[in-house]
């Protein structure tokens, strides 16, 4: 699965973009969450095959993307 990766807006822009390009209301109402970067002020949504963007395209999320898992000691 392939992201594209870029500010706020830009991934708002493109929710909208596909969402309307799709046809996309009633139970179904955008086409992807918005990913913010918890390290970084980034923000990423997954590509949709027939919709490109200007963004910057990557395949897999950085590991900095998600949060460390707390370790749980016993």
């Amino acid at each position: 699965m392939a992201y594209y990766i870029g500010t706020n807006q830009e991934c708002v822009d493109y929710n909208q973009e596909v969402t309307v390009g799709e046809n996309y209301h009633g139970t179904t109402t955008r086409w992807s969450d918005i990913i913010e970067n918890p390290t970084q002020v980034q923000y990423a949504i997954v590509k949709h095959d027939n919709y490109s963007s200007d963004m910057e395209e990557v395949e897999v999320l950085p590991e900095n993307w998600y949060p460390p898992i707390p370790l749980i000691e016993e």
